[in-house]
């Protein structure tokens, strides 16, 4: 076989077939177009905004007012026990450790 033969059955071979795909593929493309033609955001940055310039000091009313400090009683608790403290309850006299614990 020639390669003209071999041109003609790849086109007229399944022919309905090829058209089909090829009408739903310009559909397919045809509504992604719309849609993104639809949605194209604006991408501009806004100019930029302009702070005036204060030409006298901020008004007294304005000015920040700082708290008295607050006291503090004299004597605190303590909120955690002094170092060297046992937590742990001591161990009775004559018992041994029998096993390991933890892991």
């Amino acid at each position: 076989m020639n390669w003209g033969h071999q041109l003609k059955e790849l086109i007229t071979l399944n022919w309905r077939e090829k058209i089909i795909s090829l009408v739903l593929a310009f559909l397919f493309w045809f509504m992604i177009k719309a849609q993104d033609a639809r949605h194209v955001p604006t991408y501009s940055m806004p100019p930029p905004a302009r702070m005036p310039v204060p030409s006298s000091p901020a008004p007294s009313q304005l000015t920040p007012v700082i708290p008295a400090p607050v006291q503090l009683p004299s004597q605190l608790e303590p909120m955690l026990s002094p170092p060297g403290a046992a937590t742990t309850p001591p161990a009775k006299p004559g018992t041994a450790i029998t096993g390991a614990s933890g892991l």
